[in-house]
């Protein structure tokens, strides 16, 4: 969806202050200054190693799969990618702190489809993610009743980008972590087309990563600064029972 929705007249994001993510930045510079196993800190550290690795990827030591300079068309799409329960976006803290910036916290939401066992069965990466804790924590992009992004508009578009979720910037990009490679997504619809200088390529596998990066920082910083994410207003969102 990222060419179709360059064409909305929105505020550029370089003029739109965005108050909530600066401070979530400035936090996760503070706790990372510090080496995350050092004393009093050292049983927290290695509770969090059990749960996931903690060292953030580096986009340029992966490979991409994909043939070189291939990206995806949006406006040559056969469907539309932000529709249907296996397109619900889980968003990370700092989706929720960009929406709750530019002031659509209304599409925030911890109601989350249901899927049945076979197709749960027939999908691995589907029931990867479904019966992670990052499911059970972290709330979603609100669809409809019809199954669409509550932010996607009645001709297609999406109403919140440049501001949308880190999920939605990476696809169709997605990221295989133990074969440290970024590959072109099957659920794309849209046509290929060739970019010569690469740089829509690099984006997209930046975004990839930044993506998973964020999930590493959400784990780190809701051990070791909930109460801080609390007065920034972001774990309101976040489920009873959040990780750390």
């Amino acid at each position: 969806m990222q060419q179709y929705a360059r064409s909305l007249p929105i505020l550029d994001a370089s003029e739109q202050p965005l108050p909530t993510v600066e401070a979530l930045d400035r936090l996760w510079t503070e706790v990372n200054q510090k080496p995350l196993w050092a004393p009093p800190r050292f049983f927290k550290y290695l509770k969090l190693r059990w749960r996931s690795r903690l060292k953030l990827l580096d986009p340029a030591r992966l490979n991409l799969s994909m043939p070189p300079g291939k990206v995806n068309d949006c406006s040559t799409c056969t469907d539309i990618c932000c529709i249907g329960p296996r397109s619900t976006v889980l968003l990370r803290l700092r989706d929720i702190a960009t929406l709750k910036d530019i002031g659509r916290s209304d599409l925030i939401t911890q109601r989350k489809p249901h899927f049945s066992a076979e197709e749960l069965n027939a999908r691995p990466a589907l029931r990867r993610q479904i019966t992670s804790r990052g499911w059970d924590t972290f709330p979603v992009l609100k669809q409809n009743t019809f199954g669409a992004c509550g932010a996607l508009s009645v001709s297609g578009k999406c109403l919140v980008y440049p501001h949308w979720p880190l999920a939605c910037a990476r696809f169709p990009f997605s990221l295989h972590l133990e074969a440290e490679e970024i590959f072109y997504s099957q659920r794309c619809q849209s046509f290929w087309i060739r970019n010569d200088s690469g740089a829509k390529v690099s984006e997209m596998a930046i975004a990839a990563v930044a993506s998973y990066n964020e999930r590493i920082k959400d784990l780190v910083l809701l051990a070791y600064a909930p109460e801080q994410l609390a007065d920034l207003g972001l774990m309101k969102y976040l489920s009873l029972h959040p990780l750390g």
